[in-house]
């Protein structure tokens, strides 16, 4: 079928000028479970083998917060040492970012400072961050961080703090959907 020019019902520079987007960038140490959190939320669905994230990954969903559709583009940024210039490049324009450490594994808690600081370093403090506990459904291993833990470290630095299981999906909506909410408040609506 052939298109003729000016046969659209609307015109494209209307229609792209009306779409409001998001950036949401995920940060954390390696295997924290981010890649898990964006396919939960984009696909609903966890995949069960692990597949280590080379520098980005990345989701796309369009997610009606407040009556309006944004167009969410989820970052996922490898928590590997080795992709630290790609990340770099990736801050600019974050509308947020949630933090994300494995409730079971205490180096990834421990590295939550070094994390804030990369995020101020690089450009994304403007940003609206949130901390995020993840494989809650495993916390009955031993070494643990416990809620009350996570929830002080975050509300000591004014962050907001959630527990999530990208395995059940526990928690994972309630997460991006405030979070989603609170950036809306920012955005200017066309």
């Amino acid at each position: 079928m052939e298109r003729q020019t000016g046969h659209l019902s609307r015109d494209i520079r209307e229609v792209v000028n009306n779409i409001t987007w998001m950036k949401v960038i995920a940060i954390g140490n390696a295997n924290v479970g981010k890649t898990c959190l964006i396919k939960h939320f984009c696909e609903s669905k966890f995949s069960q083998c692990y597949h280590a994230t080379v520098g980005v990954d990345y989701g796309f969903k369009v997610q009606n917060v407040n009556g309006i559709p944004y167009r969410v583009h989820l970052w996922d940024l490898s928590g590997d040492e080795q992709y630290y210039d790609v990340r770099t490049e990736l801050y600019n324009g974050t509308d947020a970012c949630f933090l994300v450490y494995d409730v079971t594994n205490p180096s990834s808690f421990e590295s939550l400072d070094n994390w804030l600081k990369e995020i101020a370093k690089h450009g994304a403090m403007g940003a609206k961050v949130v901390v995020v506990g993840n494989k809650a459904d495993l916390r009955s291993n031993r070494g643990s961080i416990a809620t009350t833990e996570g929830r002080k470290w975050a509300t000591s630095r004014k962050l907001l703090y959630y527990e999530t299981s990208a395995l059940t999906g526990d928690g994972v909506s309630t997460m991006f959907t405030e979070l989603l909410d609170s950036i809306s408040e920012k955005k200017p609506r066309h």
